[in-house]
């Protein structure tokens, strides 16, 4: 005859200190199983819906999970924290219209990002800076619905954060044909958006195509914030080599221009007299040039007149050579004096 099986029987401590200690360690050891369950839901609802098939004590937890998913906001920032971190892939909302890419990274279509304006019932609060989607929600009091920046959110309104022009021609994405110095805000406000706020994923459009790839307006914006950061290095370089003069102007005082051995509160060694400078393609203005030492174009030349026989400077007529202050022009004379 077979053996017979042991009956298990699990029985409650006696003492009641000890049956609460039980209680406790039981409802922990559920919710840490249930948050287990969640977490792998997460990362694929789909295949967690097969498991639930195969394992019919998955199939309440399944159908429990997707009420949270469905009613409850929970999820998005778990799902969040989750793609940042890089412990999952994005999640699969299904029918959420967001797409999920291999790197990790939500796609949103732009029908998807207007449900984010952080209005009742909605799913959360983003905005779009260049085609990247950001998580705004510690912001809500500027963004949110009321928010003196809520024009911003739900959309990609890039252009009008360096133009000004906040309404609906202004809100767009379109960032052709802007100066360098708004190619640089932009990247600024990019920057800014990382550093501050939560990144959470990519506008399929105008700089993503629908794989998440970089597109060729993308591609053109970050060569114009090249050049843009080309051209202010080299503006940099110049406003240190030929330093800007002071200027004033008024009618009592007449127009005046001068040295000083700072430039923008930066003590640079040196005065320096004040010239005309033209430099190929740009408007001439007043700077002031060194005036000893070798020129600053070929520093092992054995001059010590600095830069004042550069090409590309001329005196101001009627100014001394070794002055450090011209004055331009005269003051003008009150009517009672003509």
């Amino acid at each position: 005859m077979p053996p017979k099986k042991a009956s298990i029987r699990a029985e409650l401590p006696k003492d009641p200190e000890d049956q609460v200690t039980f209680k406790k360690i039981t409802l922990y050891t559920f919710v840490a199983m249930i948050m287990v369950l969640y977490v792998v839901f997460l990362q694929s609802p789909t295949q967690f819906e097969q498991y639930s098939q195969e394992y019919t004590f998955l199939q309440p937890v399944n159908t429990f999970f997707k009420a949270v998913e469905k009613f409850s906001p929970f999820h998005e920032f778990l799902a969040d924290d989750m793609v940042m971190d890089g412990t999952a892939k994005a999640p699969e909302y299904p029918g959420s219209g967001s797409i999920p890419h291999e790197s990790g990274q939500r796609l949103f279509t732009r029908d998807e990002l207007k449900r984010y304006d952080g209005s009742e019932g909605s799913p959360g609060l983003y905005l779009a800076m260049v085609g990247q989607v950001f998580d705004v929600s510690k912001g809500k009091d500027y963004y949110g619905p009321g928010g003196g920046y809520s024009f911003f959110t739900a959309t990609d309104g890039s252009r009008a954060f360096v133009t000004g022009q906040f309404d609906a021609d202004g809100l767009v994405d379109d960032v052709s044909g802007l100066s360098g110095q708004d190619y640089l805000g932009l990247q600024e406000w990019t920057e800014f958006y990382h550093k501050d706020y939560t990144f959470v994923g990519k506008l399929i459009g105008r700089f993503y195509s629908d794989n998440g790839e970089e597109t060729v307006e993308l591609k053109d914006f970050q060569d114009n914030v090249a050049k843009a950061r080309a051209a202010k290095a080299q503006h940099d370089i110049e406003k240190l080599t030929y330093p800007p003069c002071n200027t004033e102007w008024s009618q009592k005082k007449g127009h005046r221009v001068w040295c000083t051995a700072k430039t923008g509160g930066t003590d640079r060694g040196w005065v320096g007299k004040p010239r005309k400078l033209y430099l190929p393609g740009k408007s001439e203005r007043c700077a002031c040039m060194k005036d000893f030492g070798p020129p600053s174009t070929d520093p092992s030349a054995l001059t010590d007149f600095g830069d004042l026989k550069s090409p590309h400077v001329k005196q101001y007529e009627g100014c001394d050579p070794l002055a450090v202050s011209c004055q331009l022009a005269p003051p003008s004379k009150d009517k009672d004096e003509l």
